[in-house]
């Protein structure tokens, strides 16, 4: 996400910008300057924008001097020998062929012919050009489909490619085109249903605003209905697909309707056909190659044209087709499939084995139905866990609660009782935050099942529990007692607070190397065993990775992981790997980012019925706005989520809010109490990553001589480099020696931790200016600049400039930046336990020797450099 500003207006009607082709317009743009050159020759599959990079050369060239001609060609002028060319040509003399008209302006430069659609122009067209070219009488730029691109031998074009638009760019085109930031999740499914097509994606956004199915929420845009294209995107597909002989357009509507295909040999020939033309795509699946449509708008347009029976025969011919041959279980799961949806009957125990392999491929929307068909069938306690789990997954918290309600009460045998037991646990834990009776009901369980061979899954259940509630010391206990073997499925199940847990308990490396295990060996899902998705073993390991000190890393991978829960329809992996990737941003220093991020979680979270992400997407938004000053909207989000009531869960989001809001109204005293109070809690609980975040946080905020010792004592019993960076963070500061800030502030941005770089520049700024070293001090405050950047959005006492800083006392720096938060001199009085009068004086004295008038100006002279 690279836009953050607030959400605005669409402006749909405004001309896109032309991103992610710099390098192919420079190209071009080289290839018609060249003066031993033809042209120039754009192509790309329809759709890419190859008209559009090729106007924008065109008028690069017009700007430079060179007249400018422009012809469309089209079928229709096709049939007319010169059609497309005629409103340039002027008669021949005595025979002669036509010339060229005279092109206006005399400026000495060739003529840029631009050609769209060259592929339908018609061979008289081509010839006459031809001449033009070998006497130099125009430049050509043309375009052309990458599958029809025209010749000309003996004047060569030169040839650029356009491919379909990355995601990254996608998400920059449609932020900048809708004013506001877009959700991650959004973005990726734009991608895909546009194919990276610049003009499909235009379609979609502007359909999907029109229709309401992209909305903005706060601050983001937010698809909250299905893509379809519209009335334009559907004609032109269509337009496209009368072009296709029947065979072809009929292998279409078999992969409209089946999806994946393996090719037996016959269709082999027309598949390849149809990729070289952008409509499918050619995968390997095991000992099959297989063909499937290249975007969900092809299956769209061609499933809406074909009657309903037509669709079922389908399906029924392709199930037979597929016996004996489609194999192994990718063709069970297809088969299956295709009986249900053509509404064949199809045998319980094969349902039950279809869903199995929807789950290990973690494909849920799939999943879902086959376990609807399944309690259909047999409604049984194992098929209600089965679609009890599926439910929760697809975002129906209440409808799978009382699914998994009815599982228990229709159990009669250990193997049914234990899973439900799991999941109605997790469901008080994370759906509903009511930890005290999901501690109950495990412990209860843990009773009945004394002496059972799975008991030790529910002590692994109670250690997960105790990590929820962020009493790493209690879980690490727990854990100990039931010594789970490697692998089994009490080790599967707490896979991902046991890397937590090692990763606060400061062994950041052993938490990274037990992710990396668990992913490696994670059995397939393959019954209601409650085995979290894989995406949340790879938010496991960037969370892991991040307070290592791999801010980058795990960025990335968090990020991987979060389009891995979109690809698979898994709302409860979306939230957590979304408050993931926001937390690891607020640690980069990234805030307007982070609180994307936050609310992306907070949004999923409201989907799927999972208060404990709406807690935690709430204080990540709370957190990321008090460390940007914004106090008011802070303290909306963290009001709201204490209205959750979040007993037991911590998270150490939760703690640093009430340190930051303190700080954001200039109780910089308080808030450093409320941190060092935090960092004692946090470190009786076995905490130790997060109580090294709380100690620095409160050094940052004027206590480095207090927390210094502790701090290096963390980082002796720790292997990360963030905890290490900022024991030395602390050091620097309570020495004010600038060789140390600097030293300091060039190892943070080393790790990527930028806000606390950034600080630690500015404190050696103004360290050199107390000194004198007003040349250093300058170098220092740019470097602050430079790393921190426009986009953090951050407003700390340790961000305030040098030049500010030195002027003030500290009783007066305090006063400012209460007063600059927006508290009256009541407030500020009330909160630093002084005088009205006090703070009125103190006030004066701050104007007088910033030379301002007012608060407004107040506000603006702390303000960090970087975000002026």
């Amino acid at each position: 996400m690279n836009t953050t500003s607030p959400v605005g207006r669409p402006r749909p009607e405004s001309p896109w910008p032309l991103l992610g082709r710099d390098a192919e317009l420079a190209e071009a743009a080289r290839a018609l300057r060249d003066p031993l050159g033809s042209g120039v020759l754009v192509a790309g599959e329809c759709g890419t924008g190859r008209s559009r990079l090729a106007y924008e050369c065109w008028r690069q060239a017009g700007r430079r001097g060179h007249p400018e001609l422009r012809v469309i060609a089209t079928p229709a002028a096709r049939s007319v020998p010169l059609g497309a060319l005629a409103h340039l040509l002027r008669p021949g003399l005595d025979g002669a062929p036509p010339a060229l008209s005279a092109t206006g302006r005399t400026s000495g430069r060739r003529p840029v012919l631009l050609v769209d659609d060259a592929h339908h122009l018609d061979p008289a067209s081509i010839r006459l050009l031809t001449s033009w070219l070998r006497t130099r009488r125009v430049a050509l730029i043309a375009t052309a489909d990458v599958t029809r691109s025209p010749a000309w031998p003996d004047r060569p074009l030169h040839r650029v490619l356009l491919r379909a638009l990355p995601q990254e760019v996608v998400a920059d085109l449609v932020e900048r085109t809708l004013g506001g930031a877009v959700e991650r999740r959004a973005v990726r499914m734009l991608h895909q249903a546009s194919g990276g097509r610049p003009r499909d994606l235009r379609e979609l956004v502007e359909g999907a605003v029109r229709d309401r199915a992209l909305v903005p929420e706060g601050d983001l845009w937010r698809l909250v209905g299905p893509l379809s294209p519209t009335p334009r995107l559907r004609a032109l597909i269509e337009a496209r697909l009368r072009h296709l002989d029947t065979e072809r357009l009929g292998l279409l509507e078999r992969l409209a309707v089946c999806g994946r295909l393996p090719l037996d040999p016959p269709l082999r020939a027309k598949a390849h056909s149809l990729a070289a033309e952008g409509w499918v795509r050619i995968v390997e699946e095991g000992q099959h190659t297989c063909a499937e449509l290249e975007g969900p708008l092809y299956g769209d347009v061609l499933r809406t044209a074909l009657p309903v029976q037509r669709s079922r025969r389908i399906l029924r011919d392709q199930a037979l087709r597929a016996q004996g041959r489609d194999t192994g279980p990718e063709g069970l799961l297809r088969s299956v499939r295709w009986r249900i949806e053509a509404a064949d009957r199809v045998d319980p125990d094969e349902v039950e084995r279809a869903l199995v392999l929807a789950r290990r491929a973690q494909d849920h929307t799939v999943a879902l139905r086959l376990a609807q068909e399944l309690v259909r069938l047999r409604p049984c306690p194992r098929s209600l866990l089965l679609l009890a789990e599926e439910l929760y997954e697809g975002g129906e918290p209440q409808e799978a609660e009382r699914t998994v309600r009815r599982a228990l009460d229709e159990s009669t045998e250990d193997d049914e009782r234990l899973p439900a037991v799991l999941l109605h646990t997790q469901s008080l834990a994370f759906g509903l935050l009511r930890m005290d009776e999901a501690f109950a009901l495990n412990a209860t369980a843990r009773q009945a099942f004394a002496g059972h061979p799975d008991e030790p899954v529910l002590g692994a259940h109670e250690s997960v529990l105790w990590s929820l509630a962020g009493d790493v010391g209690r879980a690490e206990r727990v854990w100990r007692a039931v010594a789970p073997e490697p692998g089994s499925r009490a080790d599967v199940i707490a896979a991902v607070p046991r890397v937590y847990c090692l990763a606060e308990s400061g062994r950041t490396g052993d938490a990274v190397r037990a992710a990396r295990l668990s992913r490696a060996g994670r059995p397939p899902c393959a019954a209601a065993d409650t085995v979290v998705h894989p995406a949340m073993l790879v938010g496991a390991e960037a969370r892991a990775l991040a307070e290592a000190g791999s801010l980058a890393t795990a960025e990335e991978l968090a990020r991987q992981g979060y389009d891995l829960a979109v690809d698979a329809r898994a709302g409860s992996a979306q939230t957590w790997l979304a408050e993931h990737v926001g937390w690891i941003c607020y640690l980069r220093g990234r805030l307007h980012e982070s609180r994307i991020w936050y609310a992306s979680t907070l949004a999923h979270a409201r989907e799927v019925g999972l208060r404990s992400g709406e807690w935690v997407g709430l204080c990540g938004q709370a957190l990321a706005a008090a460390v940007c000053g914004d106090a008011d909207r802070a303290a909306a989000w963290w009001e709201e989520a204490q209205s959750l009531r979040p007993g037991h869960w911590w998270r150490p989001e939760a703690s640093l809010v009430t340190v930051w809001l303190a700080a954001a109204t200039g109780r910089l005293v308080q808030a450093r109490g409320v941190a060092l109070d935090a960092a004692e809690a946090a470190g009786r609980r076995g905490l130790r990553t997060a109580q090294s975040h709380l100690l620095c946080d409160a050094a940052r905020l004027g206590a480095a001589a207090e927390t210094e010792r502790p701090l290096r004592e963390l980082a002796a019993g720790s292997d990360s480099a963030l905890v290490a960076a900022r024991a030395d963070l602390a050091r620097a500061l309570a020495s004010g020696r600038a060789d140390r800030l600097e030293r300091s502030a060039r190892q943070l941005a080393s790790l990527g931790a930028t806000l606390l770089a950034a600080e630690s520049w500015t404190a050696a700024a103004t360290a050199h200016v107390r000194a004198g070293a007003n040349g250093s001090a300058q170098a220092a405050q740019a470097h602050a600049l430079a790393v921190l950047g426009r986009g953090s959005g951050a407003r700390t006492p340790g961000l305030v400039p040098a030049s500010m800083r030195c002027r003030l006392t500290a009783r007066e720096l305090q006063v400012a930046l209460a007063a600059a938060s927006g508290l009256g001199n009541k407030e500020i009085a009330g909160h630093l336990s002084m005088a009205v009068r006090t703070v009125g004086n103190h006030l004066q004295r701050v104007y007088s020797k910033l030379e301002i008038a007012n608060r407004t100006a107040l506000r603006e002279a702390l303000r960090p450099p970087a975000v002026r």
